[in-house]
């Protein structure tokens, strides 16, 4: 049913795609950030196309890509082992499954309120913020058994799935321009997929080896160490 149900939702979602989708603001004789008056906005018409092989070069690009990996890296083990990782340490498999509402919460309203202030904040401090998510999850899955654990889950979890969208969708074309924005993102994709193709396996890995999945989290608390003191002087390759 649940199959029957995400078809039907695909069909009448196809016809607001055929309604309302455009391909770009040009096309209409509009410019992506209005009229411009201030001076912040005139300074983005100056905006510089970068290439693929000039993104790459930038740190920012590396980071960025590092930290959306993650995401794509921790969600996609942990959505594959749900129910082993919870019946390991004790809870049942509608305890497990239950977390997955409160988590979207906290994802859409977070991605609502990151869009809303994402002219007015520097990316730089969602990069930050996800970090932190990912230090929140990680130790959740650490001390799952504990109330504790299952909140810093459920919160980094959440915060990391609703900044994600946000990072990926404006960080790209506010660092890079928008000219060569298929390349970029299509690298940026790349990287992503192979992240959340090797966490299952290693998932898995773990809990046959020591029999327990927190040592995932402290692969993963090495990695966000790294994407921490390395994201320090990340900087808006525009600038």
């Amino acid at each position: 049913m649940s199959w029957q149900i995400i078809a039907i939702c695909l069909v009448i979602f196809s016809v607001f795609i055929l309604q309302f989708y455009r391909n770009k603001p040009e096309d209409f004789g509009m410019k992506p950030d209005g009229v411009v008056i201030h001076k912040e906005q005139k300074a983005r018409k100056n905006v510089r196309a970068f290439t693929l092989i000039e993104a790459k070069k930038t740190r920012a690009f590396w980071i960025i890509s590092l930290i959306l990996a993650f995401n794509s890296f921790f969600f996609t083990g942990f959505t594959f082992h749900v129910v082993s990782i919870f019946e390991s340490v004790g809870f049942s498999k509608n305890q497990a499954i239950s977390i997955f509402l409160p988590i979207s919460i906290i994802a859409i309203s977070t991605s609502t309120c990151g869009n809303i202030f994402s002219d007015n904040i520097k990316h730089k401090i969602y990069i930050f913020i996800m970090i932190l998510a990912g230090f929140m999850a990680s130790l959740g899955l650490i001390f799952l058994k504990e109330s504790l654990g299952l909140y810093l889950l459920i919160i980094g979890l959440g915060v990391l799935g609703g900044l994600f969208t946000v990072v990926n969708a404006v960080t790209w074309p506010r660092y890079y321009g928008r000219l060569y924005l298929g390349a970029i993102t299509g690298k940026v994709m790349s990287v992503l997929v192979i992240a959340s193709a090797v966490a299952p396996t290693l998932f898995s890995y773990c809990f046959t080896v020591f029999e327990s999945y927190s040592y995932v989290s402290y692969i993963t608390v090495v990695i966000l160490l790294f994407v921490t003191i390395a994201s320090l002087k990340v900087k808006n390759p525009q600038k």
